[in-house]
Order: structure tokens, then C-alpha cells, then sequence
């Protein structure tokens, strides 16, 4: 009785399975009657190239998110390496790039670079995040030039007058209002800067006064490292007079260091040399500047004579103007421009964001992909060899097969366009038909056969 039972289900799965299959058959039947019917009334190309559209928009999206965050991740990187720091304080440091990417102009790598600047030339994370970056920021906006580039002349500057970190935005204000008050750049006075900083703080002059003179500079039409070249050489030409420069220098008066062996400052040597130059004839003042300080130190030396301490010193008030670095960088942001680059700024942002986990994900697969490489490269040299030239065969092949693939296409094309000129092109079409099938017969024997030589 169990026998029976037994063959009875059997029988009925089996009735059942072969009704499913024949409902599974007709179903794909009018599925591919279907497909044909689109075919020929040229549905199927059109969703197959709007297909193919939005897949490349996808594709294109996704790629730029993963690129975005792929820079930006390499950008912290050298964060992490400029400042040796971990957990918190790197998280920190990478809010506030991406915080900048979406407020400024600039986009989160850029700031990412910036803080990298500051970080090599000693700024602390804390000063960084405490405004250190937003200087950098402004005098970037400001003077028209890069992230990187403006937190590295500000950086600079620092270093070079042993300043503080949390200063940086000051040297940001110090730097713009030189350049937006008198001739040239922020890049101009960055490169006077790095010519006469070391000097000049050495010489005991403040980075007020440095950069007060250089402005001086400016305006008399002495710019960039030419000025810092010009101001470095003078300095030096006073420090240590000896021969004749020095008894001429004892007989008009002039002195750049008092008797304890201070330097008097910049304001009263600028006075010093008005007081004690003027009064000569023109040829003797010109012999006695070229005397004291040498053809390329007798620029500034005379911008000096003119300027006098109620020059200089109106010129070092001029750069001292707290919040001109933040407020330029407004003003020449505040139109469309402006809107557009902190629109992209925060789209960028969004992309580094959102590509994050997919770029996780591609570590991995790169990291996988590397180890098989890496175990590759272990097999001996005829083993290795054998796979490359597999690899390139398959690769062939697969090429060729997507290259019949399309052509049988075309070919069908051609074939019904051939058949509906008549009888001619009915025969036409036929010779097409024939030459078709051998010679995909002979590209099949051609790769069978280089395979085979190969294994």
C-alpha cells in the first residue's frame, strides 16, 4: 500500500513538474515573440541606447564620487603624515576640511593641502582648527591663489619671526592688505618675504615692520623677491661697515645700531638717513648711498631716504589692518562667481561623502587584487609567461567575439536592406550570407588554433 502511495505522488510531482515546464516554455515563447515584435519595430534600440545613456550618467556619477573621495582620502593621508596624528585630533582635522569644502570656495582636498602647510611648518592641530586654517583660507580667497600655496607663504612667515600658530590668521591680514594697499600680489609679497624674513628678524625688525617696508616697497615700484632681495642686502650692508663705507658713514652720522649694540629700528633709520642725506647735493647723496649699500641694496635705502619714519611708519599702520584678509576675501567672492565655486565647493563635498563607502569598498578589492599580483609574481618565469599569453589570448578572443557579436548585426542589416532592392540584391544577399558564415567558420579555426599553439 505504501508502494502505491509512493508511486502515485511520484507520478503526480511528475505531472506537475512537466505542466510547469510547459507553462515555463510557453512563457518564454511570448516573451521572445515579444522581443522579436519590439525588434523589428526598433523598439529594443531605442530603450537599449537610453539604457545605455542613463548607465553612462550612473557610471559617470559614481566615478567622480569615488574619484572625489579617492583625492581627498590621499590629501588626508598626508595629513595624517605632516602631523603624526591619530583618532580624534585627525577626525577633527578632517571635519574641518570637508566644513571648508562646503562653506568657501575651496574644495575639502584643497583645505586638506592647506592644513598638510600649516602642519609641516610646526602649526599645531589646535591652532589649525582654532583659525589657523581659516587664514589660510582668506589670504588664499584674497590674494587669488591656491590653498596650498597660501597656507605655505603664511606658514613661512611664521617660522621665519618665530611666531605662533594661532597667528597665522594674523599674518593672513598682515600679507592681504600689503598687497591690496601697494603694487603686486600676495604671491609678491609672500617672495619679498621669504628673501627678508630671516634678516630682518634677525636684525630684531617685527613682522609688522617687514612687511610695512615691503609695502613701502611696492608703492615705489620695488616688488617681489626683487624687494626682499633689495631689503635683505641693505640690512646686511649695515650690520657690519668696515674701511671706508664705515668712516663715511662715522663722518654723515648714520648709525643703524645704537651703543648697546640694538638695531634702532626701521622707522628711525628711514628718519636717520632723511635727516642726514638731504642736506647733501644730489651727486653727493647718490655717491654716498651707492658707498654705504651697494647697487642692488640702494633701492630700498632711497625708498627709505624719501618714505623718512612718517612714510614707513604710515605704511606698517596701513598693513596692520585687523579682518582685511576675511573681508577682501568676501567682498571678491560676493557675486556669481563666488556662488558658483561654493555651490561646487559643497557638491564636491557631498561627492567625497557619499563616495566614502565606496571607496572602502574598492580598498579592499585593490588591496585583493594586489595580493594575486603579488603571488604572481612568485611563479617562475615560464609558468608566469604561459598565463600572460593566455590572458592575452583570452583577451583576443573575448575581443573578437564582441567584434562578431556587432557584426552580425550589421551583416542582418545589410541582408534584409539587400533583400527588399529585389531579385539583384536577393542574390546580392545570398553572396553576403555565405562569405558571412565562412568566414566566421575560419576566425573560430584562427583562435582555436593560436590557443592551441600556446598551450
Amino acid at each position: 500500500m505504501a508502494l502505491r502511495n509512493v508511486g502515485v505522488r511520484l507520478t503526480a510531482d511528475i505531472a506537475n513538474y512537466q505542466r510547469q515546464m510547459r507553462e515555463a516554455s510557453r512563457s518564454t515563447r511570448d516573451f521572445q515573440g515579444e522581443l522579436a515584435m519590439a525588434a523589428k519595430g526598433g523598439q529594443l534600440d531605442a530603450i537599449a541606447e537610453q539604457a545605455a545613456g542613463l548607465g553612462l550618467v550612473l557610471a559617470g556619477v559614481g566615478g567622480t564620487a569615488i574619484k572625489l573621495s579617492m583625492d581627498f582620502e590621499s590629501a588626508m593621508s598626508g595629513v595624517k603624515a605632516a602631523t603624526r596624528t591619530t583618532g580624534d585630533d585627525l577626525n577633527a582635522l578632517r571635519e574641518e576640511a570637508l566644513k571648508a569644502g562646503k562653506d568657501t570656495q575651496f574644495s575639502a582636498t584643497e583645505a586638506a593641502k592647506g592644513i598638510t602647510e600649516l602642519s609641516k611648518a610646526g602649526v599645531a592641530a589646535k591652532d589649525i582648527l582654532g583659525g589657523g586654517l581659516d587664514g589660510a583660507l582668506d589670504l588664499a580667497a584674497a590674494g587669488q591663489m591656491g590653498v596650498a600655496e597660501a597656507a605655505e607663504t603664511a606658514a613661512s612667515a611664521m617660522v621665519q619671526f618665530r611666531l605662533k600658530g594661532g597667528q597665522v590668521p594674523h599674518i593672513a591680514d598682515l600679507l592681504a592688505a600689503a598687497a591690496g594697499k601697494a603694487q603686486g600680489t600676495v604671491a609678491d609679497m609672500g617672495a619679498g618675504l621669504n628673501q627678508s624674513g630671516l634678516v630682518a628678524g634677525q636684525a630684531g625688525l617685527t613682522i609688522e615692520d617687514t612687511t610695512g617696508s615691503l609695502a613701502a616697497f611696492a608703492n615705489a615700484g620695488l616688488t617681489g623677491s626683487d624687494a626682499g632681495t633689495s631689503f635683505k642686502t641693505m640690512l646686511q650692508a649695515l650690520q657690519a661697515p668696515s674701511g671706508t663705507t664705515k668712516k663715511l658713514m662715522d663722518d654723515l652720522g648714520i648709525s643703524a645700531y645704537d651703543a648697546s649694540g640694538q638695531f634702532i629700528g626701521i622707522t628711525a633709520l628711514a628718519q636717520q638717513l632723511k635727516d642726514k642725506l638731504s642736506g647733501l647735493t644730489p651727486a653727493l647723496r647718490d655717491n654716498a648711498m651707492a658707498q654705504i649699500f651697494g647697487t642692488d641694496a640702494v633701492r630700498a635705502a632711497n625708498i627709505l631716504y624719501r618714505e623718512g619714519a612718517t612714510g614707513i611708519q604710515g605704511w606698517i599702520d596701513k598693513v596692520n589692518d585687523a579682518g582685511y584678509a576675511s573681508e577682501t576675501a568676501a567682498t571678491l567672492t560676493d557675486n556669481l562667481a563666488g556662488d558658483i565655486e561654493r555651490l561646487k565647493g559643497s557638491l564636491e563635498t557631498l561627492a567625497i561623502e557619499s563616495g566614502s563607502g565606496a571607496n572602502s569598498g574598492l580598498r579592499v578589492i585593490t588591496q585583493g587584487v594586489e595580493a594575486l599580483v603579488d603571488e604572481f609574481g612568485e611563479l617562475p618565469p615560464a609558468a608566469s609567461g604561459t598565463v600572460t599569453v593566455l590572458a592575452a589570448v583570452g583577451g583576443a578572443a573575448l575581443l573578437g567575439a564582441a567584434g562578431w557579436v556587432t557584426m552580425r548585426r550589421r551583416t542582418a542589416e545589410a541582408l534584409a536592406e539587400l533583400r527588399e532592392t529585389g531579385p539583384a540584391g536577393e542574390k546580392a544577399a545570398r553572396g553576403l550570407e555565405t562569405t558571412t558564415k565562412w568566414a566566421g567558420r575560419a576566425a573560430a579555426a584562427f583562435v582555436a588554433l593560436e590557443v592551441a599553439a600556446v598551450v
